[in-house]
């Protein structure tokens, strides 16, 4: 895959961060780990780890015995993620690399999570092949990936569409696009899992503050730069479409979207 697609502005990954993480990634990292059982004992790796936050909430909760190993392909994440754990550095281990061509010893990790990442890898066999070799034999697999678009993000991509561009307007439909979801099982067992139970869960996407949060929403994605190219005015006009469009999930100057997500888990053969 070609690595300059996966990269994001130093100030792309700070609205990232600020923003998508508290808001969306951080209450599904919550929900995914009260659903599994994550031990001290485990060798951990968080799978397109992006800023950390599935290993950060991992440490919340547990004390790994040896550092939990997260790998992004983007530089930028991964640069964020050191630097909002520099203070717990030893606890943690941070790599850049591609999830098909992992830096690691076969059989190295009990447990892989990888949350919303299955959908951008082009080959998501040679992926799972990938992690079945640094895989211990009946280690933990967790893959979580959207069940759809939101009536949020369905607002802001008509938006972005209509004051920018369609295509760019999209590319924010793209976290959503997953559609394997009713192969990935086979695709799996192909690749050496076993125990594969796929279930939906949900979770609340919060913004505060939402004359400000959703305008970080837009630019903190890939395609944010582009829309900011626009004006900022363009991105004030986006947000106000948004805001005019989820009314419904308005509580005072917040906002709660319901988002649902598909949970899959499985063990190695």
């Amino acid at each position: 895959m070609a690595n300059e697609a996966f990269q994001l502005s130093d100030s792309a990954v700070t609205a990232y961060e600020d923003q998508k993480v508290k808001a969306m990634f951080g209450p599904l990292a919550r929900a995914t780990l009260a659903k599994i059982h994550v031990t001290e004992k485990d060798a951990i790796l968080d799978l397109a780890c992006g800023t950390g936050i599935v290993a950060r909430t991992i440490l919340e909760q547990v004390a790994p015995a040896k550092p939990i190993v997260g790998v992004d392909l983007n530089e930028g994440m991964v640069r964020k993620a050191r630097e909002i754990t520099q203070s717990d550095s030893s606890k943690f281990s941070w790599h850049v690399a591609n999830a098909e061509n992992l830096p690691f010893a076969s059989g190295t990790f009990s447990l892989t999570i990888c949350q919303q990442g299955m959908q951008y890898f082009p080959d998501e066999a040679a992926v799972l092949e990938e992690i079945r070799r640094v895989s211990a034999k009946n280690a933990k697999l967790v893959i979580t990936v959207w069940a759809g678009a939101s009536d949020f993000f369905l607002a802001m991509a008509d938006s972005v569409g209509r004051h920018v561009d369609p295509g760019i307007g999209e590319k924010y439909l793209a976290p959503f696009s997953y559609r394997n979801i009713e192969q990935l099982p086979t695709t799996m067992k192909s690749a050496g899992f076993k125990n594969i139970n796929v279930e939906r869960i949900a979770v609340d996407r919060t913004m505060v503050n939402i004359h400000s949060s959703i305008k970080n929403e837009i630019l903190g994605h890939p395609a944010g730069p582009k829309v900011l190219e626009a004006g900022q005015a363009v991105v004030d006009a986006i947000a106000a479409d948004i805001i005019a469009a989820c009314t419904e999930y308005r509580r005072g100057d917040d906002m709660i979207v319901p988002q649902l997500a598909y949970l899959c888990t499985a063990s190695a053969g």
